[in-house]
């Protein structure tokens, strides 16, 4: 969902400023103002909202940005609070909201800062300052994200990004316990804003989180020189510890910023809860800071930046806009006691064709419960979507891997992947000899066995991840060899998905199931060869550009 909102202050300056001329820089008038909900005491998921006053309006100042704190443990409350709202709120506002964490009944406090500008010429007239507002949400995600980004048009016209923040999902909307959002920051090129939330402590659940920024530019006069608004992104240095805290300064004032806190799969046991995200009126700064889960001692990294703007009459380089399309990055997910080693071809192939890759090893060899390994997917994944700021990725499981690939979509994440590729993968249970099952795994069929040995066999737990959501819109792709080259898998039987043909956007119909053999009847690969050979990645990158499959059986 993208919205827009925008208004232009001071018209009939505009008219006074015709025929006058500007002489070198202008500057910005900027103040913030804050409200605290309750006034005194504490209440439960307080929601705080401060207004640019209505003589300021008058006055010509327009709302560039604002913040968030919501009370934590050692001041007025006994636990940290959740902030889910640190957002715009209408044309003059900025609301911030708090909500009680899952399984505590926690009254708080929220305090809301809002930040408004006017901006003058050189020689003390009004310009015309002008804002826009874009929103972006998604729908229900684990450990969600979203980026909204100007549009080109925007760019053009010389809007630059003065704020931003992000609003998720919480009790009583849409989520049985509150969200914690644990990254809020500018994008890399000030040209968009950046959202993530995160599971409760120990209750996973989907949740949404909506991304908006607030762009500003000074309108078109014919002031001459012409004067622009300029801003940069400083980065401040990181806080650790129970209380993690980091300030950021600017060359001027904080007119919006960013905070980004460890959480769960990211170098802490649990996310951080994000208890203060806002401007500091005394000097200008940004200040981010991170509080303990309730009951849980959980030290971890705060990390602020912050967005400082000003009047410039310089020439300033036409920003680039925002790419409207990238590659979604890639992870690897390795297969039964499989090492990086064995892909480090196939990940150099995907790197010279521009992706971003991971390798995912499976935890405890391979040889622990899938739904356990799946878990530790779905952090990586997390982490992944945070690094490189994408929305999806694209995973390429081999052997068991593409099963801990199919339990992760299944039990988390279908909304969160693009395509699905899978090399040598028994969907249907493995029929490997019984003596060779117990030489590499220790299968035996006794009750002692590894879950994997069950897990891996035609049965209820693999019938379980077969079935995928009506909404599942991944592209799969199943690579297999014939019986003969392959001990594990058969492209025939076992090693086939059931209902996986998609149709890509120009109409073409995508099979999925696709056998080495039919396509090129003179290559011989292995089950562990699938990952290095050429002919195969010929459709690996067909696969992930949503092509028809259609291999280079001379490709080396």
């Amino acid at each position: 969902m993208t919205t827009f909102s925008s208004r232009q202050v001071g018209l009939f300056t505009a008219l006074l400023l015709l025929g006058s001329t500007a002489a070198a820089q202008g500057a910005l008038d900027c103040q913030t103002s804050q409200e605290r909900v309750p006034a005194v005491g504490l209440t439960p998921n307080p929601r705080a909202v401060a207004t640019v006053p209505l003589d300021k309006q008058r006055l010509g100042y327009v709302r560039v940005g604002g913040g968030c704190e919501v009370s934590r443990f050692g001041l007025e409350s006994v636990h940290a609070a959740v902030m889910v709202q640190n957002a715009p709120d209408g044309e003059f506002g900025w609301r911030c909201k708090g909500a009680d964490p899952a399984f505590v009944s926690n009254p708080s406090w929220a305090r809301a800062s809002v930040t408004y500008c006017k901006a003058t010429d050189a020689a003390g007239a009004n310009l015309p300052l002008q804002c826009t507002t874009l929103t972006k949400r998604t729908g229900l995600l684990r450990n969600p994200v979203v980026e909204v980004s100007l549009t080109p048009t925007l760019v053009t016209d010389g809007y630059t990004v003065v704020s931003g923040g992000c609003d998720t999902s919480h009790f009583g909307n849409g989520s049985v316990h509150a969200e914690n959002v644990v990254v809020s920051r500018p994008t890399p090129g000030g040209q968009g804003w950046y959202c993530q939330a995160a599971d409760p402590p120990n209750h996973a659940q989907d949740a949404t989180v909506e991304a908006s920024l607030v762009a500003c530019r000074v309108a078109p006069t014919v002031v001459t020189p012409k004067p622009s608004l300029q801003c940069t992104v400083t980065q401040g240095p990181p806080g650790t510890g129970a209380y993690p805290k980091s300030i950021a300064k600017g060359p001027g004032r904080a007119l919006g910023g960013g905070c980004e806190l460890s959480w769960a799969g990211n170098g802490s046991i649990h996310a951080e809860f994000m208890v203060q995200q806002g401007p500091q009126p005394s000097d200008g700064s940004w200040a981010c800071l991170a509080a303990d889960p309730p009951l849980i001692s959980n030290p971890g990294t705060a990390k602020a930046s912050v967005v400082s703007c000003g009047i410039t009459t310089a020439a300033v380089p036409t920003p680039v806009p925002a790419p409207t399309s990238r590659k979604n990055p890639v992870i690897i997910v390795g297969g039964t006691m499989a090492s990086e080693f064995l892909y480090l071809l196939l990940e150099a192939r995907l790197r010279a064709d521009g992706y971003y890759v991971e390798f995912f090893e499976l935890p405890g060899f391979g040889l622990i419960d899938i739904r356990e390994g799946a878990q530790w997917l779905k952090n990586r994944v997390s982490e992944v979507l945070l690094k490189t700021g994408a929305e999806k990725v694209n995973l390429i499981g081999h052997s068991q891997g593409g099963i801990t690939s199919r339990t992760f979509i299944h039990d988390y994440g279908h909304k969160q992947v693009e395509n699905m590729i899978s090399l040598g993968t028994p969907h249907k249970g493995t029929h490997v000899d019984p003596k060779l099952a117990a030489l590499l795994v220790g299968c035996t069929d006794k009750p002692t066995d590894s879950p994997i040995c069950h897990q891996l066999r035609a049965g209820p737990f693999l019938e379980e991840i077969n079935v995928r959501a009506a909404d599942d819109a991944i592209a799969y792709t199943n690579i297999n060899n014939l019986k003969q080259f392959d001990v594990f898998t058969d492209a025939a039987t076992n090693g086939r998905m059931d209902n996986c043909d998609r149709t890509n956007a120009k109409g073409q119909s995508l099979k999925c199931n696709i056998t080495v053999q039919e396509q090129c009847p003179l290559i011989f690969v292995e089950h562990i060869g699938l990952a290095s050979n050429g002919a195969v990645y010929s459709g690996i990158r067909q696969a992930l550009t949503r092509e028809p499959i259609a291999f280079n059986c001379m490709e080396l």
